[in-house]
């Protein structure tokens, strides 16, 4: 019984960790200004990874989404 229960607690923890490694979406830059074309690309990116993301895009809809969130 004690080792069904170890296993079980040990795939749920494993479940849990793994999954929010997994969880970094992309978030809209909360410092970036403006529309965001694809000729803003590079300033997409910098003031992305200024906020501590590790990089940045510019989306159809012109707004900037950082990545690793």
């Amino acid at each position: 019984m004690q080792i069904k229960f170890l296993i079980a607690l040990s795939a749920v923890l494993m479940l849990i960790f793994l999954g929010a490694e997994e969880s970094h979406a992309d978030c809209l830059s909360g410092r970036y200004r403006g529309s965001c074309a694809v000729w803003h690309r590079k300033k997409c990116r910098d003031i992305c990874q200024r906020e501590g993301r590790t990089s940045g895009h510019c989306s159809p809809s012109l707004k900037c989404w950082c990545e690793g969130c």
